[in-house]
Order: C-alpha cells, then structure tokens, then sequence
C-alpha cells in the first residue's frame, strides 16, 4: 500500500475528508516557503502538493502562473524543489506529492526523476499535460519506487475513457470540477456531482476534487461525495499578500468542515 493509500484508509477510519494543500515551491521566498510547508500539517493540512515552478503552466490560473514567475525569478527548479522535499523528509508525516509539467521530469531523466522523487520521501506526482496514452514510462518507474501518478478525470470524460482512467490510477484521482484552468469559483459545474458518482460505482480509489474550492460552503455542497478536497489559488492568494496568519487560520477551518461526515 502506497503511503497516499495508507493516509487516505487513516482518513476514513476517522470518518474525515481530506484537505490537500497546494503550494508554490519557492513562493514567496525559499525560506519562506520551505517554513510553510513544514508547517501545513499542523494547521489540518492531510497532503501538501508541491507545485514546481514552470515557465508556462498551461492548467494553472492567473494566481498560480504569478507565484511560478516569481519562484522561477528567484532560481527555483526541479534540483531545488528535491532539496526542499529531502528537508521535509524529517519534519512531515503526511504525505507530500509533486505538480509538475513534463518537459522539466523528460529534462531532468525519467529514471533520475523517479530515483530521486524516493530518495526525499515524495508520495505521488501530478503532470496535467501528460496523457494517459503516454504515461506509461514514468508510470512503471514511478511504480517500481511505490510511487503513484495520479490521474485526472473531468465532467466531461466519456464514461468509456474514465473506465480506462480508473483502470490505471493509483493513490487518488484528481477530479477537475470545472472546465478550464486553476483559480477560485463561486460556483461548480452542474455535471460535478454526476461525474463523482459514477466514479464512486467504478472505483473504492479516493475521489478529490480541485480547481475553483475556496469555501466553507462549497466544501459542505462537495463533502458527502469526495474523499478530500485541493486547494490552492486561495491560499497562494493570500499569501501574495503576506497574510501567512490568514492561511493557518483558513486551513484550520476549511479542515473542521471536512471532519465527521458519514
């Protein structure tokens, strides 16, 4: 059982949902943003993913596309964001996955990726612009190192491809609630809540819903069909603002509305 299968079964034993944490590596600072990293766990946070900076992040909004600038301004890379992970080997106990495009993994080796990715203790990698069709290769690598990729589904994919998805995911599926890029929403897709359930009949993988969650309200609407929630630009926004205080506050609220949901 991969550690992300392991978190997700300590989860459901306590009858909670999952908050999943996205944050910029390098953003607003290295030091800054390895400090909070270190410290997500301890405001509710169940797993951190890990965005690594990429020049053009064609699924991340506006929020995310800024903090990659900034980071990448600052020297941010794939070499760095391992460090950063080899460091929170020894200070987190939840598990931490990478978001990155592929040109950097293809760039830094398949094989080097995957070795490395083990070696500072990652759970699981995201790559949006890697298709099923040709994920095999990391996939196997990543699976030799008890690694999962995690796979997308949206309100769109034919029920015909989803099978095919569910098939071959591991850890969670990454359920993209809206068409189009990363950002807070006020409001969901129709087609939402009808995509959860036919994943819940196809699949016992976890089911976590990201792009556009940024409320109390739209995690109570979510809650009864998903096993965790992602979220990112809100934070991310708030910390563009230097509101550090105002994310602690927000994870440990956002996690009280994941708690205790038959």
């Amino acid at each position: 059982m991969s550690t992300i299968a392991e978190q997700f079964s300590r989860l459901r034993s306590r009858h909670q949902r999952g908050l999943i944490t996205y944050l910029t590596a390098g953003f607003p600072d290295r030091n800054t943003s390895l400090r909070l990293m270190e410290n997500v766990e301890k405001w509710g946070t169940d797993l951190l993913e890990i965005g690594v900076p990429f020049s053009d992040p064609i699924a991340d909004g506006p929020v995310i596309q800024q903090t990659s600038q900034v980071a990448l301004a600052q020297g941010m890379n794939l070499g760095l964001v391992f460090q950063h992970c080899q460091h929170l080997a020894g200070h987190l106990s939840i598990p931490y996955l990478l978001m990155t495009y592929y040109n950097p993994v293809y760039q830094y080796g398949l094989k080097n990726f995957a070795r490395d990715c083990r070696k500072t203790g990652v759970s699981g990698i995201i790559v949006p612009d890697l298709s099923l069709e040709e994920s095999e290769p990391l996939r196997s690598l990543l699976r030799e190192q008890n690694i999962d990729l995690i796979q997308f589904v949206t309100p769109f994919t034919p029920l015909a491809r989803m099978k095919r998805i569910v098939r071959l995911a591991s850890g969670f599926l990454y359920v993209v609630s809206v068409a189009g890029v990363t950002g807070e929403r006020k409001s969901f897709d129709p087609l939402l809540i009808k995509c959860l359930k036919q994943l819940r009949n196809l699949t016992r993988l976890p089911l976590a819903v990201g792009f556009g969650v940024s409320t109390p309200e739209q995690i109570k609407y979510l809650a009864p069909h998903v096993d965790a929630v992602i979220i990112g630009s809100y934070f991310l926004r708030r910390l563009a603002d230097g509101k550090i205080e105002e994310v602690e506050k927000s994870m440990a609220n956002f996690k009280v509305f994941l708690t205790n949901h038959e």
